[in-house]
């Protein structure tokens, strides 16, 4: 008889597992795209190489933190385009001249 009720014991608690809970977000944060530059240039964001302009251009987008940024685009050594930039929720296309 104990066996039997340890049984029941054992499957109940074994049924009565916790739930699994999965969460998802989205990352929400603004971003820019840049167009225009030329395919050899870098982009900076706040003095930080970000890697080549031409990598985000529409429809490619860098994900940066809402507030004020310095962006910077250098093609061989040379600043070719430089503006501060705010950014609060929303994307940001750059245009480089």
């Amino acid at each position: 008889m104990k066996i039997f009720m340890l049984m029941i014991c054992i499957t109940f608690f074994a049924g009565c597992a916790m739930p699994i809970t999965t969460v998802r977000s989205v990352d929400t944060r603004p971003s820019i795209s840049v167009s225009g530059s030329n395919k050899l240039a870098d982009l900076y964001v706040d003095g930080i190489k970000m890697g080549r302009a031409a990598d985000y251009e529409e429809p490619n987008q860098l994900k940066l933190d809402a507030g004020t940024h310095r962006v910077s685009i250098v093609d061989a050594g040379k600043t070719t385009f430089e503006q501060t930039i705010f950014i609060e929720s929303e994307h940001k296309l750059i245009f480089v001249q």
